[in-house]
């Protein structure tokens, strides 16, 4: 039976706590990514981010108003748009990562690892030894080696 040594991401995504969400956006889309793990100094994994965090932060801010005139996009208000736009770009990912990480060393079974994905509705599950990052298994790497499992059954 596979492990979550045997499909996790030796190289997953990684971001402080200091830095800046829309920074992390563009981090996301260029690497194709979910989320990141948030690691301190010392590269300590401390938190987990997605994508979906910074769209409920996202919703939880006012943004403003639009309407079209003439195939133009208009805010209603500049001076509150702009209030709102510098609000998001000030956000950092320490302030909306979550804290409270779930994570499976590396002898966790594919079993272990998918009922957990699905009970705790993750996408992506950090892999530790001790503090250690040593990677990351997202739904896809289960996906690949459920498939490739069952094809050798």
């Amino acid at each position: 039976m596979q492990t979550a040594q045997d499909i996790l991401d030796p190289n997953p995504l990684t971001v402080s706590p200091d830095t800046r969400v829309d920074d992390l956006a563009r981090k996301l889309l260029e690497a194709g990514r979910e989320g990141a793990c948030v690691v301190d100094d010392a590269g300590r994994l401390i938190g987990v981010v997605t994508a979906m965090d910074l769209v409920y932060k996202e919703k939880r801010l006012h943004l403003p108003t639009l309407f079209t005139f003439m195939d133009a996009v208009i805010p209603l208000g500049w001076k509150r748009a702009e209030r709102e736009l510098e609000k998001i770009a000030g956000i950092t990912v320490g302030q909306i990562m979550t804290r409270d990480v779930v994570t499976v060393g590396p002898g966790a079974g594919l079993d272990e690892i998918a009922t957990l994905m699905v009970d705790k509705h993750l996408t992506m599950l950090p892999v530790v030894d001790g503090d250690r990052l040593l990677g990351v298994v997202d739904k896809r790497a289960v996906l690949a080696a459920a498939f490739a499992s069952s094809e050798t059954n």
